[in-house]
Parts: C-alpha cells; structure tokens; sequence
C-alpha cells in the first residue's frame, strides 16, 4: 500500500538576480512546521508501523485457524479427508520513501517584466512488503498425536487451570469405571444412537455442584508418582459426595482413590478413565453439525435415527450439549466464526457462550496434543503483493 505525494506550491517573484519569496510569516511558519512533522514521522515510523501492522496480522492469523477448524469439524461431518496448515512465520519488512523538488515557470505580463512562480514538492511514500510460510501438518509424529489418548496428567492440569470438569469430562473422557460417554460418536457418525448413559450425565450434574468447592483433588503420589484422586466429604455436600462414590462403585469409606486406565479389574478403590484421542474429540464434535434436509435427502451424511425410525438428537448427548455448529443458506450476521462449504454457511453463533468455551478447550488440547509434533512437510512461502 502508498500514501499520495503532497504537492505545495507558492507564489515568489525574481528581481534581476535577487530571489524574493511573497510567502507571509504564517505560511513560512507553516512550512517549519510542516518539516518537523515529517522529521519526527520519520522517527517513530517504526514503532508506528508495529502498531498499524501487528494486530492486523494477529486477528487475521487467529480468525484464518478458527475458520480451518471449523472447516475440518464441517468436513469430518460429511466424512471428508481433513487437513491442517499451521502459519509457521510471518515477516513484514517496512519502507519510506521521501523526495522533494522545486520547479520554476515564467508567466509573462508585458515588455518590461514578468512574474514567475516557484512550486515546491514534497513527498512521503510508506510501503509494506509481508511474507507468509505455512507448514502442513502431517507426518508420522502428527498422526500418533491425533490418535493418541489425552493424558490423564493433560486432563487433571487443565482442571487445575480453571476449565470445568464437567466441560472437561463431557468431551474428553469416553469412559470412567462403568460409566461410558457415547464411545460410538468417537468415529464417523454411527446409524444407530448411543446409549443414553443418564448415569454419567447425572455424573456431570453432581461434578459441576461440588466444583467451586475443592471437594475433588487431583494429586500425585508422593511415593509412587502416581495421579490420585482425593475426593473430600462436608455437611453441605455429603449426599452429593456419597452418589458420586455411589455412581462409580467406589469404597464410601475412602478419601483418596488410584487413577489407572486399566478396565480388566474394576477396584472400589481406583477410578478408572479412558480418555479419548484428539482425532475421537473432533469426531464427537462433528455429530452436532446441522445439515441442510437436501443434504440428508442426498445421503451426503449420515442421520442417526433412534428405533422408532426418528432421527435422534446430538444436542443430548454430553458433547452435544456444549457444542454446536448451525447452518444458513446465507451468510449469518451473528456468527462467531462461519465459513462456506457445500453451498451452505456453517458457523458457531457469536451469542452462543457455551460452544464457544468448547471451541476455545479444543484449541488448547489440540495445541498441547499435536502442536509439538515436527512437521516433516514443505513449507510453502508466499509474498503478498
């Protein structure tokens, strides 16, 4: 991009071989002024270039990986092959150019003398020149991560950091001890409904009473550096606590519980998880994609129908219920983010708060699961013109 050169002209008069300016003070004052202007412009032009330029290039980046995302969760929906391109570097190199000139012309007015005019220029040019490098992700490291389960140590560290552990354990974990989570939404969208498990959802329910109130601990094993998990009684909270221990087939009498992923023996005194992959996550968020009737009708996806032959709900599942992802012919106006696919708009509206939290939560974990792979692709550099 450039600024238009400034043109500024002035009215002066040449008296043999005197030079005499018809400038007035204010005009002469006008021009200093105007200089120290741009000397000082030239001085803060690189701070004011970070200013102009840094958080433009920190929402488009942000707002490009957001619509990728969603992109991936809308293809994985009509089991379409995903694809990941990370920005690996971005570099902007800044440019002014300054130039100034005087140009003089005669106007005659008769035989005994003429009048000339002197203009003087000046002018700024402000140019940017950015380059973008992606790397695709891919690769065999990049595979593992996806498929890997989340560690039971990433899920008690974003407890920890402040995420609930009903969002937490509504998206990542399948299965704890008898209680499953949908594990069939973990794939492509299944024909046929999960069990409605209402044990584990009443799991969530009586997790998010006792949340605020340090009642459940994840903790480490001073001897063995094993995960536990301490789970505290009070007056207030004791016949939520007993249903929790109820729910799972743990020991009442006990505080502190082992955490195993181990499913061949369950043990009243160990609580047993199954995580999910990253790769399982972005599946069991794909199930609560709206699609258009035509597209149903078309079999371009599959609708999950319950016994009866109705089409059954992802909205009441536990991922389901914290995440959604809505369709429009048009563009929404209330669209956190909305990308075009398939004719359609797909997006997460901007006033729904929960799927949003949600989408924020994966983020992260795809971050943590998969952001460390090294990519073994090309990188593709592209100057922006």
């Amino acid at each position: 991009m450039a600024l238009n050169f400034m043109t500024i002209t002035f009215k002066s008069r040449v008296i043999g071989n005197s030079f005499e300016m018809y400038c007035i003070p204010s005009v002469k004052l006008g021009i200093m002024s105007l200089m120290m202007v741009v000397i000082a412009a030239c001085n803060s032009f690189g701070p004011d270039g970070l200013r102009a330029t840094h958080p433009l290039y920190n929402e488009a980046i942000v707002g490009s990986l957001n619509e990728q995302f969603v992109q991936n969760l809308v293809r994985l929906h009509y089991r379409d092959p995903v694809f990941f391109l990370d920005v690996a570097s971005v570099t902007a190199s800044l440019k002014l150019d300054m130039s100034a000139g005087l140009d003089q012309s005669e106007i005659g007015f008769g035989p005994n003398g003429g009048t000339d005019f002197m203009k003087y220029s000046l002018g700024t040019a402000y140019t940017t020149a950015p380059t973008l490098s992606y790397v695709p992700l891919q690769g065999e490291g990049f595979v593992k991560s996806l498929l890997s389960p989340i560690s039971i140590e990433a899920l008690f560290t974003l407890t920890g950091s402040g995420w609930s552990s009903h969002r937490l354990f509504g998206l990542c974990v399948e299965r704890i001890n008898s209680l499953e989570n949908a594990p069939i939404a973990s794939g492509p969208t299944p024909n046929f409904p999960p069990d409605q498990d209402r044990q584990f959802n009443r799991l969530l329910q009586l997790l998010e009473e006792v949340v605020n109130e340090e009642l459940i601990i994840p903790r480490i094993d001073p001897t063995t550096k094993e995960p536990q998990i301490q789970i505290k009684s009070s007056p207030e909270h004791r016949e939520a606590i007993r249903e929790i221990k109820q729910l799972l087939g743990l020991n009442q009498t006990l505080e502190v519980y082992r955490v195993s992923s181990d499913f061949l023996q369950l043990r009243p005194d160990t609580l047993s998880i199954r995580t999910r992959p990253m790769m399982s996550i972005l599946f069991y968020l794909s199930q609560h994609v709206d699609s258009p009737n035509a597209h149903k009708q078309q079999g371009l996806v599959t609708v999950t129908r319950n016994r009866d032959g109705s089409e059954f709900d992802w909205g009441t599942t536990a991922g389901g219920k914290i995440f959604h992802i809505q369709q429009s012919e048009r563009r929404p106006d209330m669209a956190f983010v909305a990308i075009p696919y398939r004719d359609h708009w797909f997006y997460l509206a901007d006033n729904d708060l929960e799927s949003k939290s949600t989408f924020m939560l994966v983020a992260q974990l795809f971050r943590l699961q998969a952001g460390a792979a090294k990519s073994t692709g090309p990188t593709l550099t592209i100057p922006v013109r």
